[in-house]
């Protein structure tokens, strides 16, 4: 084969992978001047841009298609290639078309240089990720959600038990270590008489007052407080960052709202009273039983005195 022929040849399999590529590449190609202005594009990217043929998108700008503030960032990395060479690689993109559409892109961005090593421009690959992402996301809600569930008390809609005993372990290994001699207070509640309750108005009553004492403790906690359904009748809270006296004032308060406010049971207003039992963490507890060993001393204590009240 003569020289002429193998080039004759070599050019003509250039522009059979060159039109391939343009045709039938699943990915956005595209090749801009050093004005940012489109030289040649791929089909993919010129239906991404709203445009029949690629050539259609010959001298014109990432201002033509897309909102100022994302050409204006694409305009800024491209102009930081040119000055120094430097590739951008599997970068993500996120697009806001409108308030209800988002559109994500994976793209790499790298520096055209011409004939003599000298950058004229830049070319990029992109590819549209939009529904990865959504799954993503989705997969990100469902985790969080099966996190709550695994987290929540179906029946009063508190933290359970569970997640009670990791929220002890996490906030005694933060206040121990405080020099300030801030600490919390754990606060165990237990309802009164709940078998006579359910005896006479049965089970789904029983649950109702348990659902109206969860709802009153979340009505009248702080914010930074977390409340918990540990056993049938049996509820904590954990309150952070307070001295005995502000935890007594809360848990007074809390156990005269509850004996304060009867609650219909098949049409009747029935009383229903707690026993609480408070303490605060100290550095000297040996562990978490000890802890909660003095709620529950405490707790029964206010039971043996007669219930209604709680003791510290």
């Amino acid at each position: 084969m003569s020289d002429k022929n193998f080039w004759e040849k070599m050019q003509i399999n250039d522009m059979l992978v060159i039109d391939t590529i343009r045709r039938h590449s699943f990915d956005t190609i595209y090749f801009k001047d050093k004005d940012s202005k489109f030289i040649w594009n791929n089909y993919v990217h010129a239906k991404q841009l709203g445009v029949e043929k690629p050539d259609d998108l010959i001298g014109k700008t990432d201002m033509d298609f897309f909102p100022a503030e994302f050409a204006a960032k694409a305009r800024e990395a491209e102009l930081e290639i040119m000055r120094t060479g430097t590739p951008l690689l599997n970068i993500l993109e996120e697009l806001v078309v409108d308030e209800d559409t988002v559109k994500y892109y994976y793209a790499s961005k790298y520096p055209l240089y011409d004939k003599n090593d000298q950058i004229v421009g830049t070319w990029g690959i992109s590819r549209d990720i939009t529904e990865q992402k959504k799954l993503e996301k989705e997969l990100e809600r469902s985790y969080h959600k099966m996190e709550r569930l695994a987290r929540v008390d179906d029946l009063s809609g508190l933290y359970n038990r569970r997640y009670f005993y990791e929220t002890l372990e996490k906030y005694a290994s933060l206040y121990e270590r405080r020099t300030d001699g801030s600490t919390f207070a754990l606060l165990v509640c237990d309802v009164d008489d709940m078998t006579h309750v359910n005896d006479i108005y049965g089970q789904q009553n029983g649950d109702l007052v348990l659902k109206s004492l969860a709802e009153l403790f979340l009505e009248n906690v702080r914010k930074e407080d977390t409340c918990f359904r540990t056993g049938g009748d049996e509820f904590a809270l954990v309150l952070l960052d307070t001295d005995k006296i502000s935890a007594v004032g809360l848990a007074k308060k809390l156990v005269e709202l509850i004996a304060n406010e009867p609650i219909i049971l098949d049409g009747k207003r029935e009383k229903v009273t707690v026993s609480a039992g408070l303490v605060l963490f100290e550095n000297s507890d040996p562990d978490l039983s000890d802890l909660l060993s003095r709620a529950e001393r405490k707790l029964n204590k206010s039971k043996r005195e007669g219930k209604n009240k709680v003791s510290f």
